[in-house]
């Protein structure tokens, strides 16, 4: 299957996204899939759940409170990612 629009993406946007592939060398199929594998390797939410569970088995100079913000922070960083990622 391939797909010929992309809907809702805003005209700066898309704009920066063809001069950025342009700038590589690549055309705008090959550098979505680049982007695609990247974002795939930078799995944060992986790393944030190893970091906690690390913290939570070992014993740290951090507190139960250092601990407890730090989820948070996280539940907050997750959830304003979200709403950046609906707005238009």
């Amino acid at each position: 299957m391939v797909t010929k629009a992309l809907k809702g993406v805003d005209e700066g946007v898309w704009n920066a996204f063809k001069a950025q592939a342009a700038s590589r060398g690549v055309d705008m199929a090959e550098y979505f899939g680049i982007m695609v594998e990247e974002a795939q390797k930078q799995d944060t939410r992986k790393w944030w759940n190893d970091l906690l569970s690390l913290i939570e088995t070992r014993k740290s100079s951090l507190t139960d409170n250092d601990v407890a913000r730090m989820k948070a922070f996280r539940k907050r960083f997750r959830m304003r990612r979200n709403v950046d990622e609906i707005r238009p």
